[in-house]
């Protein structure tokens, strides 16, 4: 038999033994990691110890005949237990693929914490217990990372975002950490820019004349440390002895409540003057209406809060 036809033969007996790899009870997700430098054996055990095919024979088998063996590429795979032998070998030829995250303003570092570990990106806690102050500073935008990336090289990521986009806006003369602190007030409080702004104007002011900021988000964020899972305020919530409860104690809270978009911190370096010191939301429009008097204030808290509890 000419080796041609032989070789066809084989082909189409592995082809066709492709489909065992198929067969299973039960379809598992697996985390698949192929170090740097291992060899086709090793790569070869440790997918059948891991489950992830069923014969290492024919696995090896078809990625030779497919010029397949040595091209597989190191890193961190999600694999499916059922997968065929032609998409494994495919997957693992490609590479491992990038997960693009989308970090949306306001979010805090356990809501980013949790979303890049619920991808596999992370592991559970390691934005949070990385040792570094990173609330504010993760900048809401588009990311790409990989499946069990380093924790260090996540955060460098996050922060070469920041120096690149938001950084250029602050001059020498502007306190980045307060900036960023207002900033996340704002995010967490008033959507629109304009009323940014105004808010933005007022609570300058409240600090200037040592008036207490009154914010109800830094609030939630002692009470919760996030937002997401976090019930409304209730009475007893606003004796919370925090250095988040902005009723409690006047100035700044000590670090940002939330990781701020560029608008917000743009509204903070912008922020507008006007003869406004008080400002509530309309939970029906989320407009932000705006005094100028404690008693036009309660006017309003009358009409916009107290009737729609």
């Amino acid at each position: 038999m000419k080796k041609s036809a032989l070789f066809i033969i084989c082909f189409l007996l592995v082809i066709s033994l492709a489909a065992f790899n198929r067969v299973r009870a039960e379809v598992l997700t697996k985390d698949f990691e192929i170090l740097k430098g291992a060899s086709f054996a090793e790569i070869s055990n440790k997918l059948k110890s891991e489950g992830i095919i069923r014969s290492k024979l024919i696995f090896q088998i078809y990625s030779l005949i497919t010029g397949k063996a040595f091209k597989f590429k190191p890193g961190r795979y999600i694999l499916n237990s059922n997968i065929s032998l032609t998409e494994l070998t495919k997957v693992l030829v490609n590479g491992p693929q990038e997960i693009s995250v989308v970090i949306s303003p306001g979010m805090t570092v356990s809501e980013i914490d949790e979303k890049l570990s619920a991808l596999k990106i992370i592991n559970s806690g390691e934005l949070i217990n990385s040792g570094r102050s990173l609330e504010g500073y993760l900048l809401p935008d588009t990311y790409h990372f990989y499946v069990g990336s380093d924790i260090n090289l996540v955060i460098h990521r996050f922060l070469e975002n920041f120096n690149s986009k938001a950084l250029p806006f602050f001059n020498n003369n502007v306190n980045i950490l307060d900036t960023l602190i207002l900033a996340s007030l704002l995010e967490k409080e008033i959507p629109d820019y304009e009323e940014k702004r105004i808010a933005a104007g007022i609570l300058l002011k409240r600090l200037k004349i040592g008036m207490p900021l009154q914010v109800d988000a830094a609030l939630l964020y002692a009470k919760c440390a996030g937002f997401l899972k976090c019930p409304k305020l209730v009475e007893a919530d606003y004796k919370i002895d925090s250095v988040y409860n902005t009723y409690f104690y006047s100035g700044l809270p000590k670090s940002p409540i939330s990781n701020p978009s560029l608008e917000s911190i743009k509204a903070v370096l912008n922020y507008k003057k006007t003869d406004y010191l008080y400002y509530l939301s309309d939970p029906k429009t989320k407009k932000t209406i705006f005094s100028k008097t404690l008693d036009e204030h309660n006017k309003n808290r009358a009409k916009y809060i107290l009737i729609n509890r």
